[in-house]
């Protein structure tokens, strides 16, 4: 049972990132060239943005899960935790790196924004304050992170306070 419930708590804790409206597209003379979109990740280093999200997102998981199940849990079973948390991020890393991310981001950037915008947000990464933007955004995120993370707690506790409800209440077979 308890391994439902980290597995629902490791899907809660990632599925902002994966939940999507469908993506506006630009008319085809508006369409930013793959060159344009190219020059806007390389100068945004969306490789180093990314990696550094993603460590941040699995660390904050990671407090997150052991916060909501960790008091409960013997130094057998935190151990155990701990492990399957290894694993689900060594899967992480292998699926969500940027060689397989890098594809359905230039595809997205393209759909989504124009030719202007692709150049305008490209000259506003490459001005000092772009460039010192993009240096904050890792702290930002963590600091927003940590703000959210008492939050989420809340909601895990009570996931898993659903979860044991309906575990006990309904037999299994």
């Amino acid at each position: 049972m308890r391994r439902l419930a980290l597995s629902f708590a490791l899907l809660l804790a990632f599925a902002p990132a994966f939940a999507a409206t469908s993506p506006a597209t630009q008319p085809a003379a508006e369409t930013a060239a793959a060159a344009d979109v190219d020059r806007l990740l390389q100068t945004m280093d969306m490789k180093t943005m990314m990696a550094g999200m993603m460590q941040q997102a699995m660390a904050a998981q990671e407090q997150m899960v052991t916060n909501a199940f960790g008091n409960d849990l013997t130094e057998a079973k935190r151990k155990e935790m701990h492990d399957v948390m290894a694993t689900t991020s060594v899967i992480l890393e292998k699926h969500m790196r940027w060689e397989a991310l890098e594809p359905i981001i230039r595809k997205v950037y393209a759909q989504v924004f124009s030719k202007q915008e692709v150049l305008a947000m490209t000259a506003f990464y490459a001005s000092p304050e772009g460039a010192s933007i993009l240096r904050k955004s890792p702290q930002a995120m963590a600091i927003t992170m940590q703000q959210i993370q008492p939050i989420m707690l809340s909601a895990m506790q009570e996931v898993k306070a659903a979860i044991e409800q309906q575990t006990t209440a309904t037999p299994t077979k």
